[in-house]
């Protein structure tokens, strides 16, 4: 009876550490700095963006709009990734709480799409470019 638990033990703390390695792998094409310039579509507006993702944090600045944040996971693969945006400052400039959704294009780069809370079309976009 003392091997069958032991081994079903074994079994689970196995299972949890392959599961969490497989977590942070599926994170690690976000690691680093990105920069790049967002479109807002509804006021054809450009902006700069910086994404810095180090230790599973992921910090958003909007420098030419003096607005920043952090992006709370919801959801990412090894290639796409779904945030909610959490401003700290510049809210009364910046959309707050929306949806970010983030797809790998490469080594290099990522495409940024942001949608309104509470709503389902993309209101600005962005080509960011890793920079170290």
């Amino acid at each position: 009876m003392r091997g069958i638990v032991a081994t079903l033990l074994l079994v689970l703390v196995i299972t949890s550490v392959v599961c969490g390695q497989g977590k942070n792998r599926n994170r690690a094409w976000l690691n680093g700095t990105w920069e790049g310039t967002g479109y807002q579509m509804d006021n054809n507006e450009l902006w700069t963006m910086l994404l810095t993702v180090k230790r599973n944090r992921f910090r958003i600045e909007y420098p030419s709009l003096k607005c920043e944040g952090r992006w709370r996971p919801i959801r990412i693969n090894w290639s796409t990734a779904k945030f909610r945006e959490i401003l700290s400052s510049g809210a009364d400039v910046c959309a707050d709480k929306g949806t970010v959704v983030v797809q790998r294009l490469s080594r290099r780069q990522i495409a940024f799409r942001y949608i309104n809370q509470g709503e389902t079309d993309v209101t600005s976009s962005a080509i960011l470019n890793r920079k170290k």
